[in-house]
């Protein structure tokens, strides 16, 4: 029975993996949950969701769509503008924390340490910042009076969404902070559990991929897959085994060794052009593991050089990759990996490589299949959408 109030939805969530929230030093007992920090995320999957029914209302109209799904985000969710075209939310959110334990810095995590980065864990000092860990956070989403029912179920739609295959904080796109929902209510639109995979994937069969592939930010379209990559019996353990199969897949190696197993070495041209690049010669392209985010920085042991690529004024390019770490029943876990391929740089936009010898780069082309070779890689791997193949 749904108990929410009227015109209100409310979504229960697990916090999965340690959840990265705040700046270092920013985190305290009494701010353990930022409700501007989902709203943030809510807003990234309402996009994501939304572009295939905007470019079709705009008849295919690319620069129309995007102007028309701004309009909407900004009368679902506000827009701060110049005064004129500025609105408020319809939504207000208010999130209510059980059994959250806030963990200070500590040797912890080593097994996720290449997912968590530099800026998050250092090999020899271990974490560097707090975080949230286990527990549960319910939010309730309440929206103003006259809020259109399709604004509601995009709303409930995009909260679905995010439960699913996403996260809050730091590398929430590599699988930490990932917020697990085990059931949203309200708005007349029933209640609906999300404790197994056979309800992921009914709730992944309803949603619009009708885009064609290449979309100019991160959205659904036909190109886009979804796969339950690993199951485990811990969040953290079903984590760690991504974290081990994609420093395995991408790691070149030191002593043809990672981690103690042999090398694979798949990009061997990657390290030889970039520790070149070190030494002086033109870098001619994008490294071929660029594609799963930039910057992107190498360390070479044998010279103690190193090379960090960056977009010109950007700073960064956010993963297509998405990890997700879920609760389903009986403590079983699973990690989907959700690939959302896109207009990688803006047309025209330059990469800086710094090195010994800094240079621009003007070819930013990338290959998504070096990111569906990755997601081959895990022999238990099933589908929950397979892309569209032209």
């Amino acid at each position: 029975m749904d108990f929410s109030p009227p015109h209100s939805l409310t979504a229960l969530y697990k916090i999965a993996t340690p959840m990265f929230l705040g700046g270092e030093g920013q985190l305290t007992d009494s701010q353990q949950f930022r409700n501007a920090s989902f709203k943030g995320a809510l807003r990234f999957w309402w996009r994501a969701l939304n572009w295939g029914r905007v470019l079709k209302e705009a008849s295919g109209d690319t620069a129309g769509a995007l102007q028309a799904l701004h309009d909407q985000e900004g009368a679902l969710f506000g827009l701060a503008s110049d005064g004129r075209n500025s609105c408020q939310s319809v939504l207000s959110i208010h999130s209510t924390l059980q059994n959250v334990k806030l963990q200070q810095p500590r040797e912890a995590l080593k097994e996720l340490g290449y997912l968590l980065g530099q800026g998050l864990y250092r090999f020899n000092t271990g974490l560097t910042r707090s975080y949230l860990e286990g527990g549960t956070v319910e939010l309730l989403l309440q929206f103003k009076p006259g809020t259109r029912p399709a604004q509601v179920q995009a709303v409930r739609q995009a909260a679905t969404a995010l439960g699913l295959l996403g996260g809050l904080g730091s590398r929430a796109r590599r699988g930490l902070g990932s917020l697990s929902l085990q059931s949203i209510t309200g708005a007349d639109g029933g209640a609906q559990a999300f404790t197994s995979v056979q309800q992921i994937q009914h709730f992944i069969a309803t949603l619009d991929f009708s885009a064609p592939g290449n979309p100019p930010f991160s959205a659904l379209s036909q190109t886009s897959r979804i796969d339950v990559s690993v199951q485990g019996d811990s969040a953290v353990g079903t984590l760690a085994a991504i974290n081990a199969e994609m420093q395995l897949y991408r790691s070149y190696g030191q002593n043809g060794k990672v981690n103690g197993q042999p090398a694979r070495r798949n990009f061997v041209a990657d390290h030889d052009n970039m520790l070149a690049a070190t030494q002086g010669e033109p870098l001619a392209q994008l490294p071929e593991r660029a594609v799963f985010g930039l910057p992107h920085n190498d360390f070479f042991s044998s010279t103690k050089a190193k090379a960090d690529i960056s977009p010109a004024g950007e700073g960064r390019r956010a993963s297509p990759l998405l990890v997700h770490i879920h609760a389903l029943e009986e403590g079983k876990f699973v990690a989907i990996q959700t690939l959302l391929p896109g207009v990688f740089l803006p047309p025209g936009m330059a990469v800086d490589v710094t090195t010994r010898r800094n240079q621009s780069l003007t070819n930013t082309s990338v290959d998504y299949a070096v990111i569906g070779r990755y997601l081959d890689g895990f022999g238990k791997r099933s589908s929950l959408r397979a892309p569209q193949r032209g």
